[in-house]
């Protein structure tokens, strides 16, 4: 199954309940018109959602820029009349608006009750320790299996996305969609950061449809638990040696991931050095044994290491 977002989306509306909600948001939206769009951010607008002869548009309250929405009819529809807030990324401009292709769609009022797209909810939980950092949000990820239940499921940009939200303070964080009971529906969760969104699936691991698929006989929970900060222990460089990447620990990515970064200092003690889209910073330790101390970051993500 290789489908655009958009049509997951308008797959899922047309199966009774189309869900989706906020995955990403820059704050300076002109910034984001003049080009950065392409580097991965997108343009967030709030306002009502109107819908015309010509599609829908929206209007932004906080600059009065007029934007032509595109993307699957089906991710729109259920908001029209509504006060939303849409992201997406700049796709030019007509003689009179920017246009703007929508990613996802979520009402502005939290804790409020999504518009009724459905007969059950797919529920997203997220049970954390706490320690969260401001910057991260976890995504529950849906779109429709394809037939080949071995075959893969599809990737975190092919499936709608919705975010979740912590609103009591108790470090669980959810987030339910209104879908047709008796549906299958692949149902995953990511974690990623407001600036370009879900980047890592933490549940299922799996990469293979039937271990992801879930059919709607009546409210269905979708939950895992996530630790801010994992041990992914030590990566040797030089066999029999005391050479390697030692106290390896990951914040917001996988252990394997983590590893990786680390055994790519290899040869390269003391320099800084890129690695799997992470920028890694050398500082000398403050230890009698010596060696460095390495900070690696990718937006909201980091992996830290002592090496020698």
């Amino acid at each position: 199954m290789r489908k655009t977002f958009a049509i997951a989306a308008a797959v899922l509306t047309v199966l009774g309940g189309a869900g989706t909600a906020a995955a990403a948001e820059k704050s300076d939206a002109q910034s984001a018109r003049n080009g950065q769009s392409g580097a991965g951010l997108f343009t967030s607008a709030t306002g009502t959602l109107v819908r015309g002869g010509q599609g829908y548009a929206l209007t932004a309250e906080s600059d009065g820029t007029r934007y032509r929405l595109t993307g699957a009819p089906g991710m729109l529809l259920p908001y029209a009349g509504e006060r939303v807030k849409v992201t997406g990324s700049d796709s030019g401009k007509d003689p009179e608006t920017d246009r703007l292709a929508v990613r996802t769609v979520e009402p502005v009022t939290r804790g409020g009750s999504l518009p009724e797209r459905g007969t059950t909810n797919l529920n997203f939980r997220v049970r954390t320790d706490g320690s969260v950092s401001g910057s991260t949000t976890f995504y529950g990820l849906f779109g429709t299996p394809g037939a080949n239940p071995r075959g893969e499921v599809a990737d975190i940009d092919e499936l709608g996305a919705v975010a979740l939200r912590d609103n009591d303070g108790d470090g669980v964080y959810s987030a339910p969609v209104g879908l047709r009971t008796g549906q299958r529906v692949v149902a995953r969760i990511a974690v990623g950061n407001s600036v370009v969104g879900p980047r890592e699936v933490i549940h299922p691991q799996s990469v293979v449809q039937r271990d992801n698929t879930v059919v709607l006989n009546g409210d269905t929970t979708v939950s895992t638990e996530y630790a801010a900060t994992r041990s992914c222990g030590d990566v040797p460089f030089t066999p029999n040696s005391d050479n390697g990447a030692f106290g390896v620990e990951a914040s917001g990515v996988d252990c394997d991931t983590a590893r990786d970064v680390a055994a790519d200092a290899e040869g390269r003690i003391g320099q800084d050095y890129r690695s799997n889209g992470f920028e890694c910073s050398a500082t000398e330790a403050d230890s009698e044994l010596g060696g460095y101390d390495y900070t690696c970051r990718d937006a909201g993500r980091e992996v830290t290491f002592a090496a020698s």
